[in-house]
This record gives C-alpha cells, structure tokens and sequence, in this order.
C-alpha cells in the first residue's frame, strides 16, 4: 500500500474544502452515518456534509446519530436540541442512550468505548458504509501531545489516523484533521447557528483538558508529515514480512536472514508488529524492549530474548519468534458462547457441555519441525490453545475437536485499525490464515 500524496493535508483547510476533498476521496456512493454530540466540531461536520451533498452533485446520503452517555443532567436535553437540528435539515436521526453503570475511574476510556460500539450498532443496522467523527487539528495536537509525554515515538508523531477500521468491520473516518475549530466555529457563526459546549471540555480532570489548556497559549501545531511517513514505514515492514516471513504451526515465526539485510528502521516496524501479534498486545512494544530485539536481530551469530511476551531467538538460519511458554490462562467456555484466549485465539463452543480452554503439553520435536529450533518446536502445542478434560486424559488441541472453533486474534489490529497499518495487518491476516480486512473508503 503506498501512502497517499494527500494523507493528511499540508495545510489547514476550510471546512467547505475539506468536505469537498473527503466526498471526491469516496471510492463509491456511500451511506455515511455522522457521529454528532451538539460540539461546534460535529455540528459543522454535519452542516457542511449536509450543505455539500445538498448542492446535487454528490451521490451520497446521510444519517446522524448522537450518543447519550448520560454522565451530564443535561445529556438528555442536549441530544434531544440536536434530534431537532437534524429534523430541521431533514436529516434522519437517532439517539442511543449508553446504559448500565458507569466506572469510578478510566470513565473517558470506557465511554470512548461504549461511544464506537453504539455507533457501530446504530451503523449495522442501517446499513452505513462508514462513520463520520468532527476530529479537528486541535484535538490532533493535544492527541499527539499526549501520547509523546507517555511514550516518545515517530509513531505517535502521525496521532490519529484520517481513517481506522473499528472491530474488523466499520470504518470510522476523520474528514476535519485539516480544520482547525476556530473555523467551524466561524463556519457555524456565519450561518446564523449555535453550537453545545459540554462542560467537562473545561474540567481539569481529565488529560486531554489539561493539554488542552497547555496549548492554548499558540494555535496548536502538528507535524502533517508524520502521517506520511509512518505509513510508508509500516508498507515496507509489510513488504519486508511478505517477502522473509513464515508461519510454522501457526504459532511460530521465522524470518529469513535476508531480512536482517533491511534499513534497520524497517526491521525495528516488522520486528514489533510480530511481538504485538504474538505476544498478544493491542499496541505495539517501543523504547527498551524494541532497541533490545532488534539489536539482537542485527548482531552476528546466535542469541535469544523476550519482549512484549515473546520469545526471539536469533540463528544463523533466520529470526524465530514464539509466544512465551508461560503465564498461559486456562478458561471456562459454556455452551455456544465465544471466548478470548491469551488475547490470541476467538475459541468458540459449538458442543452442548461446558468446555475448558488452557495450555497443550509438550511435544517432542520431529523431523517435520526443521529448521524449527528444538526448543520451540517442544513448545509449540504449550502455547495454543487445547480443551482440557479428565475424560480426554492429555489435552487435545481445541482446533480439532469437532464441536470447537478457533480463529487468530491479531490484538493490535483488530479492535482499532489505523489506515496507517493496513497494508501490514493483512500481510500478517494471510499468514495466520485469516480473511483480509476490509478496504478503506478512502
């Protein structure tokens, strides 16, 4: 996947402007359901979409919905005026209330999780082709702001990704990264409307508040080449697995030494996708973990380490890499539900009785495992997962009983999917096996 020209735009744009390049951007006619809580930023998403598909030359239709967290008194008369908003421009529209008690603490965390979710069952059940969000430069700054002061990174330089694939099956874009939210605000003002302002965006209880507050001292700045340059990393990481990688009882991985041959920066992005994957991470390992990998990767002769869960072992015949033959659970799968398994494996119960899900024994290595080190190819039914019996006596591995299911988990693509990482998400998707993700809309 090579990184598009325009990824990201140099420059701020109007919200007119950048409507107009995210609509001619839609490789079909779409569906698009708009996120919009009453903000300045997702109100003017909507009027401008509305105003730029009104105008007659745009083959796309739109619905709105608002997400009721209900942490607020008000939450409810709030999207109640916005219910009206969009009655008025003929917009339909639905509100979904998020239900259930809320967290003492992480409470920005978990209704950011229960906001995709709602939206995502709102978009399935009207057929959206993708979600719209009002995501500004500003909240990309304080975004790129937050994640560096946790972690210093080229990768958290790009911030949010113009577009990211939810859950393996909606694509949730971000066509206002180039607008700044002085001028939606302007945009809104010169059209004669209002907007909500939600209290908690002025309470400093929360990060992204108080870097709010820090940066608004200059107008916020962003690296807009960032974006570019990660994702062309991550499109040669993934040309690098294409090309070196194999999977070896779908749990190990060797990388052929012509790998070692690539710009080191390359290996460092391929190395971490692997211990992501096989150590089960949503997010990729960086700093001290990732210098110590790929410093044993590069150096002669042979060696091993861990990180992020991961056993690597470096020969002069390749780069393997294996889960690590400890801390493994053990589960408890009831009868036609679906657990995760070392956030590795979706284990699904098919049979009629309770099942239990835990580590395989060892095996002893065979001369189909060359040129599998002895080590891991011991080990290699430890880390996946077996249905564990009294009456089966030695665990037999889950994939074989006819009643069970089970499918790879890539933990740090299939929750949230930056377009940044698409192209290496499905190199890896077709060596565990699995279908590709979805195609970008954009």
């Amino acid at each position: 996947m090579d990184a598009p020209a325009d990824i990201l735009p140099e420059r701020d744009t109007s919200p007119e402007d950048a409507i107009s390049q995210f609509l001619g951007s839609l490789a079909k006619p779409s569906r698009i359901l708009v996120a919009i809580s009453g903000g300045s930023d997702s109100t003017g998403l909507l009027l401008a979409l509305h105003r730029r598909i009104a105008a007659g030359d745009q083959p796309h239709t739109l619905f709105a919905a608002t997400i009721d967290h209900a942490l607020r008194p008000d939450s409810a008369d709030e999207a109640a005026r916005v219910a009206e908003f969009c009655r008025d421009l003929g917009i339909p529209h639905e509100t979904r209330r998020w239900l259930g008690e809320k967290p003492a603490t992480g409470i920005s965390a978990t209704a950011r999780e229960a906001r995709y979710r709602l939206l995502a069952d709102i978009a399935v059940e009207r057929h959206a082709d993708l979600v719209v969000t009002g995501h500004t430069v500003d909240d990309q700054a304080e975004t790129i702001t937050m994640r560096t002061a946790r972690a210093p990174s080229p990768h958290g330089l790009a911030g949010m990704a113009p577009a990211t694939l939810y859950d393996r099956r909606l694509w949730i874009v971000r066509p206002f990264l180039s607008v700044r939210r002085a001028a939606i605000r302007a945009f809104l003002t010169r059209n004669g409307l209002g907007w909500i302002d939600d209290p908690s965006n002025v309470n400093p209880g929360y990060e992204r508040v108080r870097t709010r507050m820090a940066l608004s001292q200059a107008a916020p700045d962003v690296d807009r080449t960032a974006a570019t340059r990660r994702i062309r990393l991550s499109a040669e990481a993934a040309n690098l697995l294409r090309a070196t990688a194999t999977v070896r009882h779908g749990t190990i991985i060797r990388l052929a030494p012509e790998a070692f041959d690539a710009e080191p920066e390359v290996l460092r992005h391929a190395l971490a996708f692997l211990l992501a994957v096989l150590g089960g991470r949503s997010y990729l390992p960086a700093g001290e973990q990732m210098d110590r990998v790929t410093a044993l990767a590069l150096a002669p002769g042979h060696g091993r380490t861990t990180a992020a869960r991961t056993l690597c072992w470096k020969r002069t015949d390749g780069f393997y890499l294996m889960r690590e033959n400890r801390n493994l659970p053990e589960v408890t799968i009831a009868p036609g539900r679906t657990a995760l398994w070392d956030d590795r494996f979706l284990v699904t119960n098919g049979g009629e009785e309770e099942i239990r899900i835990g580590p395989g024994p060892d095996l002893p290595a065979g001369d189909d495992d060359r040129p599998v080190p002895r080590l891991l190819a011991r080990h290699r039914a430890r880390v996946l997962p077996h249905v564990i019996s009294p009456e089966r006596g030695v665990p037999v591995a889950a994939a074989e009983v006819e009643a069970v299911s089970v499918e790879p988990v890539l933990a740090p693509f299939d929750h949230f999917l930056p377009v940044f990482d698409l192209a290496a998400a499905d190199v890896l998707a077709a060596l565990f096996g699995r279908s590709l993700y979805p195609v970008a809309p954009i």
